[in-house]
């Protein structure tokens, strides 16, 4: 039917007066921010909200009827919607505080749609843990499957709205009777049983859920006898993982990591709310990259990286699931006040730093490792502490900063090796400052081209580049530019031959544009999501430039220009706040540590 020219989706059993009460909920801006739909088992209240969230969820839905959340909830834990809820709302949400946070501080109208409330892991610890704290939001409404009398309506009672709309399907004003006379008959139901469209068709009862041994005899086992857990599949092992959580053996099951990785995260997340271990702990903080539409491979590779450093036999064991990336190395956050610590800028160092990863913390203290294997090699004498935007190290080993405010610092080395004196590369940078006319947001440089300063971004979308004293400027972003990348690209005749910059921006916009100083940027963005863009990478290699971007919701992709088809996607459960290409390695600076990745 069409309802003032929003498509919306049959609905049938004679449920229309139900539907256009929903429908009038989501428009009515005065009615109450939560939203109880009850009703009789087989009364059709999944059924309604998946009818609700197509109609709310198309591209012709108007901005008033639109659902920003949709997460069917049987089976669900707290933590599994919150990551969730966040990766549908592009934040990066581990906890309940972080994602109240991340909502508060957006602070957009949202309205979350959870079918099958009622089934998940522990309805009402869901309500008391999760949903109540979200209805403390005042731009936050809910639309839950609750029945009157339940766990969940009983918890929802303390909420911020004690007195929600309640949509009660057993009441006959919500059911056309004579819709439903006519769909029992094209439907061979009694109409008897109106208006309870389940009991009308004469569903059979539930079969009974299977046990832990049943389900363990249904794995296929390998030659030598031991579990075959890559042939037995997520359906199967999600089940074994749901049955020993129900029989309270699931802390058992996380000796093996393959377990876990090859089992929907869902049901595994469920099992192991309440449990604790390095490999657990490991889970959690992945938890926001393994939610979602993603394959066991990549689980693999998200849970071996979190594992690096605190439990290599389980490492290892999760390498033997072929995946398109790997973990290199990776130091996370401990518990206590030790570093590794948050990571807010990264760059590949030069000249005495030759080898090694400049990583600054959110204080702009800056730390040396290794770049091969990420051991600690030192600390840069900075003056004073002071959050940093970015940092960069030129060919000679002067490193630049650039501060939150916009300003920036050199650290020269004690003998520079090569490229710009400071006082040329402090005066290059004051041109640069001067061109941009506005507030400096993102920095770069290219040390292949030790004569050139870095490149510089501002907070109007414009990149800068300074070139025999001049400067080349483009406005390549609706915005701030949040990122910039540089590297030289050789080849040709001429200036050629002594390398050219490439530069590659990231933006609040989303986008990831490519530019060369001089020359026309490209029509189309590299990359784009509906995202800001976190940080940005590129160094050109022997099959030609590779990029790195992260977005806000702590999504990765790494490709190589010459291949379109080939990117590398990943994510490691946190925000990315900064990137560097080390050779063949991607570092990801974020704000529990730092990890080098191998894409493959």
């Amino acid at each position: 039917m069409t309802e003032e020219g929003q498509w919306i989706p049959p609905l049938r059993a004679g449920r229309k007066p139900a539907g256009l009460a929903l429908l009038g909920w989501l428009a009515d801006t005065r009615a109450p921010r939560l939203c109880r739909v009850s009703g009789a088992p087989g009364s059709g209240k999944s059924h309604l909200l998946d009818w609700l969230v197509a109609a709310g969820t198309s591209d012709r839905t108007p901005a008033d009827r639109r659902i920003q959340v949709v997460v069917p909830a049987a089976g669900y834990s707290v933590r599994s919607l919150v990551w969730s809820i966040g990766s549908q709302l592009g934040v990066v949400a581990g906890t309940v505080p972080e994602l109240l946070t991340a909502l508060a501080e957006d602070g957009r109208p949202t309205v979350v749609c959870l079918p099958g409330l009622n089934r998940a892991a522990d309805p009402a610890r869901v309500v008391s843990g999760l949903l109540n704290p979200l209805l403390e939001l005042p731009q936050l409404r809910l639309l839950a499957e609750a029945p009157t009398g339940s766990p969940e309506a009983a918890a929802l009672a303390r909420s911020a709205v004690p007195e929600p709309a309640v949509l009660d399907l057993d009441d006959p004003q919500w059911t056309d009777r004579a819709r439903f006379g006519r769909w029992c008959l094209k439907e061979d139901a009694d109409p008897a049983h109106y208006p309870n469209p389940g009991a009308a068709l004469r569903r059979s009862p539930e079969p009974e859920q299977p046990g832990l041994a049943e389900l363990a005899a249904r794995i296929p086992a390998n030659p030598d006898g031991s579990p075959d857990l890559l042939a037995a599949g997520p359906e199967l092992l999600s089940e074994f993982w749901t049955a020993a959580a129900r029989e309270g053996h699931a802390g058992r099951l996380q000796a093996d990591p393959l377990l876990l990785a090859l089992a929907g995260p869902v049901a595994v997340t469920a099992a192991l709310e309440d449990e604790d271990g390095p490999i657990v702990r490991a889970w959690h903080a992945a938890g926001p990259a393994l939610i979602g539409p993603t394959s066991p491979a990549d689980r693999a590779a998200t849970l071996r990286t979190r594992l690096l450093g605190a439990d290599e036999a389980a490492a290892a064991r999760l390498a033997t699931v072929p995946a398109s990336w790997a973990g290199e190395w990776a130091l996370w956050q401990p518990a206590g006040d030790a570093w590794p610590g948050p990571v807010t800028a990264l760059a590949v160092g030069h000249g005495p730093y030759a080898g090694q990863l400049l990583v600054a913390d959110p204080a702009g203290e800056i730390r040396t490792l290794e770049a091969a294997t990420g051991r600690p090699r030192g600390r840069l004498v900075v003056n004073g502490p002071r959050p940093l935007r970015a940092l960069a190290a030129t060919a000679g080993g002067t490193v630049v900063l650039l501060d939150a405010r916009g300003g920036t610092e050199l650290l020269p080395p004690a003998q520079p090796a090569s490229g710009l004196d400071p006082y040329a590369l402090d005066g290059a940078l004051g041109l640069l400052r001067n061109t941009a006319g506005a507030e400096l947001s993102a920095l770069a440089a290219a040390p292949c081209l030790p004569g050139a300063p870095p490149a510089v971004g501002d907070v109007r979308g414009a990149v800068h580049w300074a070139e025999g004293g001049a400067v080349l400027s483009e406005r390549l972003h609706d915005g701030p530019v949040t990122a910039l990348g540089a590297a030289a690209a050789f080849g040709g005749p001429g200036p050629a031959a002594q390398g050219f910059p490439l530069l590659v921006s990231g933006g609040f916009d989303g986008a990831v544009r490519l530019w060369g100083p001089g020359t026309a940027p490209m029509a189309e963005a590299v990359d784009r999501r509906d995202c800001p863009v976190t940080a940005v990478a590129v160094v050109v290699g022997p099959a030609g430039p590779v990029v790195a971007a992260a977005w806000a919701d702590g999504h990765v992709r790494v490709r190589r220009l010459s291949d379109p088809d080939g990117a590398r996607n990943l994510r490691l459960g946190s925000a990315v706040w900064s990137l560097a290409l080390a050779g063949d390695l991607l570092v990801l600076g974020m704000p529990d540590g730092v990890a080098a990745v191998r894409p493959l």
